[in-house]
């Protein structure tokens, strides 16, 4: 937390945006506790909380999107290269099971699931029917939810955030089936509304 101190000291907002990176250049902070950092810095710094999420969040979704574009320009050689080490292997595979189990909602719900966030973009990357704009319309609002999240309980929790942080983390798999659920019923829902005066017409037309 004290090299995240001095990244704010002497880049201000922007350090907030590198945040997000942390992971990628291999210090050992998890993203969990990175966003919650800047909610709580936003409170104790003075710093805009707007600004600040902004500048989190748009490192969040840099991040994504990069890791998105070097799987889909290098493939799996890349992933094997970057995450070596029995866990990270474990981490890959289990990606792969997921977008395979749930497609593309799998990249929604990796935002949730800590270590399978850092991986996800990389294995979006490398499926043949994924684009860009596709990969982005489903990470987008998820990291949004998640960064909030954890945004608002370094605001609102500052002398335990890290506490709180760490408990969050660990029933990570409960809420990412929650977040699934919901946004299941969503589509149900959203697919029905759709459907509906086309069926209307159906049965105005067989009518006639």
């Amino acid at each position: 937390m004290d090299y995240l101190l001095q990244l704010v000291d002497q880049f201000g907002y922007v350090a907030m945006f590198l945040f997000s990176w942390i992971v990628f250049i291999g210090l050992p902070i998890p993203n969990e506790m990175a966003a919650a950092f800047a909610g709580y810095l936003s409170e104790w710094r003075n710093f805009d909380p707007t600004t600040s999420f902004l500048f989190m969040y748009s490192g969040l979704i840099s991040y994504g999107a990069f890791g998105f574009l070097l799987g889909k320009r290098f493939g799996t050689r890349l992933l094997q290269r970057l995450f070596k080490g029995r866990r990270k292997e474990g981490l890959i595979k289990k990606s792969r099971e997921w977008m395979e189990r749930y497609g593309l909602f799998a990249i929604s719900i990796s935002y949730f699931i800590p270590g399978v966030r850092l991986v996800m973009p990389y294995i979006a990357g490398t499926g043949k029917d994924i684009t860009f704009v596709r990969f982005i319309i489903y990470a987008t609002p998820s990291a949004g939810v998640w960064a909030l999240v954890y945004f608002q309980i370094g605001r609102y929790f500052p002398k335990s955030f890290q506490s709180i942080v760490y408990e969050i983390s660990s029933k990570a798999g409960l809420f990412a089936i929650f977040i699934f659920s919901c946004s299941l019923v969503y589509y149900v829902i959203f697919i029905v509304k759709k459907k509906a005066p086309i069926m209307k017409r159906k049965k105005l037309r067989y009518r006639k």
